[in-house]
């Protein structure tokens, strides 16, 4: 291995799991995983995120035309009613649609494979890119406390769940690649990181070429000897990665309906993203990242064309050449799609023709149509309700949706969700698993598998439903943004009639959830005090 090639590898971190050296004690050499073989991550599905970094304006992508709010909020920059594009009942943004073929997301739309969820945020919100990026990407939410650091990822946290013996254990295709020059927080845990970064697979390719070295692993547990197999795991890894992608991407580049592709930065990432797929790779998360959001001044011309419209329409475009390409290739069934940005934008407009840092905003969710529920998902943003700083209010927690991605997707438990973000959230649904069918835990009664009463009530009452198989239930009480209030109960139960008793302080709608296995059963209530 040469030096110089090894400093270059580990200083950008784009080949190899960066390994914590205390972990790599008395070992001889390194052991493969199969992909298919790690628990709960047995299935071929795909999750490709995309980030919309600077904070994307939610109000101008998804028009609130039959708001006269949102035009006296924005009388230079409001994209008027004739100009945006109507979609059933919502109105989206013309460069969601123009110049794309099959009418872009429109289509999409219209078809049932997206879904547009609104009002996406969390408390207290930072108006920092960068550290509301962490804490999106982290899944952890220190609310005013900007002293907490965030280190690790909620994927790397998942994923390092998954593999108890990493890095002594590792798989044999990346869990997660970057298509960006850095391994991003998303992917990083306190094992080290769960992913790869690159952006060409044939220079990554020879920059792990030929790094394995000739003499094993050392034993012991002096630090000379802890660092050398740091070293060591490092380059392997770097090699065995290396390799893995460049196969897939020489396979998969001939059978992709390349095509199909727009040159722009984003469609191209996407691009490679189906070769590796279609290539075989068995990797379970791509992650890329479009910059340019942050739209202080100059965001929409006199005619609204300009910067924002130029990046929706790239955004657009990308998303849907890919699924394009992927129905033409046969992997769209695999495919599940999300866009994430640190946040919205403020309500009204700045005098420069842009808008400032807001709070909540919305994501686009797509995929096979058999398994997202397209859609148009919470309510209208209300601008004549707006917090103390002008911003919309959020109505559902982004952890939420984490948390249906981990559950449809990557099959986790309850349980192994509150580790990843140190409490529980409540999935909206708008995933469909691909799985059989999962066995019944609980029967119903009446119609009802859990039933509250009395409903509503005056901030008391008792939660009951019927076990008919017995296994470990999680019971907990959600606030309408998905985010845990109560929790009833944790435990083993054996088949019977239970009834659990709640007391709440506040008045609203709450959501009562029974998680037993893989399934979940609510019912919803108010509480009036």
């Amino acid at each position: 291995m040469k030096r110089r090639k090894f400093i270059g590898i580990s200083a950008t971190t784009t080949a190899g799991i960066l390994l914590a050296p205390k972990l790599l004690k008395a070992k001889n050499d390194l052991s493969l995983i199969p992909n298919d073989k790690i628990q709960s991550l047995e299935g071929d599905n795909v999750l490709i995120i995309i980030e919309l970094f600077g904070g994307n304006d939610g109000l101008n992508t998804i028009i609130p035309a039959g708001d006269s709010e949102y035009y006296n909020l924005r009388k230079g920059i409001g994209i008027p009613e004739n100009l945006a594009v109507k979609v059933n009942d919502i109105y989206m943004n013309p460069a969601l649609v123009e110049g794309i073929n099959n009418e872009g997301l429109k289509r999409m739309f219209e078809d049932g494979r997206l879904a547009i969820v609104e009002g996406i945020g969390y408390d207290s919100p930072n108006m920092s890119h960068f550290r509301s990026e962490d804490i999106w990407l982290s899944g952890i939410n220190p609310k005013t406390n900007n002293n907490v650091r965030l280190l690790e990822g909620w994927l790397g946290r998942y994923f390092a769940l998954k593999l108890p013996n990493f890095p002594l254990e590792i798989p044999e295709h990346p869990l997660s690649i970057a298509i960006d020059g850095t391994v991003p927080l998303l992917f990083k845990s306190d094992k080290g990181h769960m992913g790869i970064a690159l952006t060409d697979p044939d220079e990554f390719y020879e920059l792990g070429k030929g790094l394995t070295p000739i003499d094993p692993m050392l034993t012991g547990s002096d630090y000379y000897t802890e660092e050398y197999n740091f070293v060591h795991a490092i380059a392997r890894q770097s090699e065995i990665y290396s390799t893995a992608v460049k196969n897939a991407y020489d396979t998969g580049k001939n059978i992709i309906a390349g095509n199909v592709y727009s040159p722009n930065t984003l469609s191209q990432k996407l691009k490679l993203v189906s070769s590796l797929i279609a290539g075989g790779l068995k990797t379970k998360v791509y992650y890329m990242k479009i910059s340019n959001f942050d739209s202080h001044a100059q965001q929409a011309n006199a005619d609204f064309s300009g910067q924002h419209f130029t990046l929706l329409n790239d955004v657009a475009r990308a998303i849907t050449e890919f699924m394009e390409d992927a129905a033409l290739t046969g992997f769209s069934e695999r495919v599940t799609g999300m866009t994430i940005s640190e946040f919205g934008r403020r309500t009204y407009e700045n005098g420069s023709r842009g808008t400032d840092h807001g709070a909540a905003s919305m994501q686009f969710i797509w995929g096979n149509d058999s398994y997202v529920n397209g859609g148009y998902w919470n309510n209208r943003p209300n601008l004549s309700d707006l917090d103390i700083n002008g911003n919309v209010k959020y109505q559902t927690d982004y952890r939420v949706i984490y948390t249906e991605m981990l559950e449809k997707r990557f099959d986790a438990t309850t349980d192994e969700i509150t580790q990843v973000f140190g409490e529980s959230f409540l999935p909206l649904n708008i995933l469909e698993k691909r799985t059989s069918s999962v066995e019944e835990y609980l029967k119903p009664r009446n119609g009802e598998f859990v039933r509250s009463f009395p409903n509503p009530s005056q901030g008391s009452g008792v939660v009951s439903f019927d076990m008919y198989n017995p296994g470990r239930a999680i019971v907990n009480i959600y606030n309408v943004n998905g985010k845990e209030e109560l929790t009833l109960h944790s435990g083993y139960l054996q088949p019977g009639y239970y009834e659990m008793p709640y007391r709440l302080n506040k008045s609203g709608t709450y959501i009562c959830c029974v998680s037993v296995g893989k399934k979940r059963y609510n019912t919803k209530f108010v509480v009036i005090k």
